[in-house]
C-alpha cells in the first residue's frame, strides 16, 4: 500500500508542482490586490480631505469679502469707505 502511494505521488509530481505554482501565484495576486485596495482607500481619504479644505477656504474667503466684513477691516485700519457715487467721464464728440 505504501509503495503504491509513493509511486502515485512520483508519477503525478509534475501536476502537484503545477498546482503548487498556481497556488503561490494566487496568493501573490491576492496580496497585491489588497495592497492596491489599501492604497486606493488612502488616496480617497486624501482627496476627501483636500476637498474639505478647499470648501473651508472658499467659504472663509466668501465670508471675508462681504461688505460688512470689509467695513470692519477698514475700521481696524482707520480707513473709511467711499460712499460717493462714481463719476462718469464722457468724452466730448467734436
Amino acid at each position: 500500500m505504501r509503495k503504491d502511494l509513493t509511486n502515485w505521488v512520483f508519477k503525478n509530481m509534475g501536476f502537484v508542482l503545477f498546482l503548487s505554482v498556481l497556488g503561490i501565484i494566487y496568493i501573490y495576486n491576492a496580496h497585491k490586490a489588497e495592497g492596491k485596495m489599501r492604497a486606493i482607500e488612502e488616496l480617497r481619504k486624501e482627496v476627501s480631505h483636500a476637498k474639505n479644505q478647499y470648501q473651508q477656504i472658499k467659504s472663509e474667503i466668501m465670508y471675508e469679502s462681504t461688505e460688512s466684513q470689509l467695513e470692519k477691516e477698514l475700521k481696524k485700519k482707520d480707513l473709511k469707505s467711499n460712499d460717493d457715487v462714481p463719476v462718469v467721464i464722457k468724452q466730448g464728440t467734436s
